[in-house]
């Protein structure tokens, strides 16, 4: 042990600095993506041809818009919806959707019957 080595290489104090990220600048809330600058590539002329129908969406499925119905049941109410489940008459949320516009839709105006989409 006659070798003096310092305890730690000088070199790891520089290596190891806080740096900053890369997205340090970029607000968390700003959900847009920027785009790439465009380049510039020379494009061939536009053909004219007969139009084509639209290519069909790729990713999710737009969702139907729902609001959070969250409230407490008696419980032989529960049990109702339970055994309509169980029955085949479909989800929690459509069996509760189809009683209250049977219950209430001709009284205020909404329609009979599927999802107001």
């Amino acid at each position: 042990m006659s070798d003096q080595k310092p305890e730690r290489p000088g070199d790891l104090r520089t290596r190891r600095r806080p740096q900053a990220a890369a997205d340090e600048r970029v607000d968390p809330v700003d959900y847009r993506q920027t785009e790439p600058a465009p380049t510039a590539t020379p494009t061939p002329a536009p053909v004219e041809s007969s139009p084509t129908p639209p290519a069909p969406r790729r990713g999710r499925p737009r969702r139907e818009v729902t609001v959070p119905f969250s409230t407490r049941l008696a419980l032989d109410v529960q049990d109702l919806i339970d055994a309509a489940v169980d029955g085949g008459e479909g989800t929690i949320r459509s069996v509760v959707e189809e009683a209250i516009r049977a219950k209430y839709g001709e009284q205020y105006g909404a329609s009979g019957g599927g999802s107001n989409v």
